[in-house]
């Protein structure tokens, strides 16, 4: 289930991503693990990472691809954040 669960979030971060055109840096908008279980994940607005709630920053889910200049998911963050749910 925690393998379903990273490639999930790192589908949905990558999606959020192309929405924003790739430029993390400027963006503050924040993911909500709703339901880790079922893989629910929604538009948290504006908010910092908290943790406690279950929400973190697009800025904290991501890096930069040296080789492309462009952000991804940061797939180590998101087996991290899996750890918090399985």
């Amino acid at each position: 289930m925690q393998e379903q669960f990273v490639n999930a979030l790192e589908t949905y971060v990558h999606h959020l991503l192309r929405l924003q055109g790739n430029e993390v840096e400027y963006l503050r908008n924040a993911v909500e693990v709703v339901d880790a279980h079922n893989l629910l994940f929604r538009d948290a607005g504006e908010q910092a990472t908290d943790e406690t709630q279950n929400i973190y920053t697009l800025a904290d889910l991501c890096c930069l691809d040296k080789d492309t200049m462009t952000y991804i998911p940061n797939r180590g963050r998101i087996i991290a954040i899996a750890r918090n749910f399985f």
